[in-house]
């Protein structure tokens, strides 16, 4: 019996041995795929905000470069005008410089001090009374102009000067971005290739959720805006139907009110039913495909192959996202800035369901990506930093957002 007992116990105890060892290798399994899961949280997270950041230095690189080319535009313009305006003047200046030499040497050099002396020694008043004075005697009125086009000038001058400073800001913006967008993207590589490098896939797969989620938030939320506003119209509708003045007809209604001063249209039992029912609001009319669609598309597939660069837009040698797009349409003749939240309110949208090739597609909230719809359920883009340009299927799950320029 004390031999059984003996026995009993120890595989009692064995067993109480074995139940601790799984227990400790379950909790020590549990605890390292919990680590290894916020291993790959973390490191997601940390590629997203780098990604991110790059995304949106290249958008503000984009508006600044646009900035820059607006200022040069103006500044062309107004070199053109100072040239224009400094002409006219040095010809009135001729015209008043002939009529004083003619003064002078017929005689009538009292009248002309304040022009062979001293300027100084004049104030501007007497100056322009001189000159006024000239140009009157001679049967031209000119002197007035030509002190209005010198004001002109300097203005033009001054205005000149402030954008060319302007642009020496923008330049030096430039040149911060790019130098931190280079550091970032440097940054971004290392830290995404030492994650594959450990963590494999599971990485990208943990990004892919991520960017899926933010999608369909950003879906949700334009559902619920469209929701409120739906309802804010129909409120409004109903709200002018009730307190519509009504007519003094001689018809009576069904309910023995006044019959509406515009009656409805009868219905196959006739006799009027009482207040009118809203009209019916025409759909929101969605503008027609550009005739030069098939331009851009064909412009955008040349470019098949050429690297992601940021903030390029240079055709067979690199692009960005929103360069490629802006290439493209302004091949068909379309101007599109280089910023793909600029296309995207700049153009029109339309639903998804209304899709063409050449219409841009846009994601990200705030928009940070932009492509080109070729049809069959495809884009061509400029993806990211280490890809080409290419065709891939839309993933309409994570488009906010669909427009059509032209």
């Amino acid at each position: 019996m004390r031999s059984r007992g003996i026995i009993l116990h120890r595989s009692v105890a064995a067993v109480i041995a074995v139940g601790c060892l799984l227990t400790s290798a379950t909790v020590a399994g549990a605890s390292g795929v919990g680590t290894h899961k916020q291993k790959v949280d973390q490191l997601a997270e940390q590629l997203d905000n780098l990604e991110n950041r790059i995304g949106q230095l290249d958008e503000d690189y984009g508006a600044a470069q646009d900035r820059k080319a607006e200022l040069d535009q103006e500044i062309a313009d107004s070199q053109a005008k100072i040239a224009q305006q400094q002409g006219r003047l040095d010809e009135l200046a001729g015209v008043l410089g002939d009529i004083a030499v003619d003064k002078y040497v017929s005689g009538s050099a009292l009248e002309l001090s304040p022009l062979f002396s001293d300027a100084a020694a004049y104030s501007e008043a007497e100056q322009k009374d001189a000159l006024s004075r000239l140009a009157l005697d001679s049967g031209s009125g000119s002197t007035d102009e030509m002190l209005a086009l010198a004001e002109d000038l300097a203005k033009e001058q001054a205005s000149l000067d402030r954008k060319q400073e302007q642009v020496v800001d923008v330049v030096a913006t430039l040149d911060a971005k790019l130098a931190e967008a280079q550091a970032l993207q440097t940054e971004f590589t290392q830290k995404l290739s030492s994650a594959e490098a450990e963590l494999g896939a599971a990485i990208e797969q943990e990004r892919e959720r991520r960017a899926e989620a933010a999608a369909a938030a950003e879906i949700a939320k334009q559902q619920q805006a469209a929701a409120a506003a739906s309802a804010t119209a129909a409120a409004n509708t109903k709200t002018a139907t009730a307190t519509a003045p009504r007519g003094s007809g001689t018809g009576s209604s069904s309910n023995g009110g006044s019959a509406p001063a515009t009656p409805a249209p009868s219905s196959a039992g006739g006799g009027d039913t009482g207040d009118d029912a809203p009209a019916p609001q025409p759909p929101p009319s969605v503008p027609s495909v550009s005739s030069m669609a098939g331009i851009a598309v064909n412009a955008a597939m040349s470019q098949l192959g050429v690297p992601y660069r940021f903030a390029a837009e240079s055709p067979g040698v690199a692009f960005d996202c929103s360069g490629l797009t802006k290439y493209a349409w302004g091949q068909a003749g379309v101007y599109l800035p280089h910023q793909s939240g600029a296309q995207f309110g700049s153009v029109p949208h339309v639903p998804q369901s209304e899709v063409q090739p050449g219409d841009l597609i846009f994601y990200k909230s705030p928009i940070g990506h932009v492509a080109m719809y070729i049809g069959g359920g495809s884009l061509i883009h400029a993806p990211r930093s280490g890809d080409v340009v290419k065709v891939a299927a839309v993933n309409w799950a994570k488009v906010v957002g669909v427009g059509r320029p032209g």
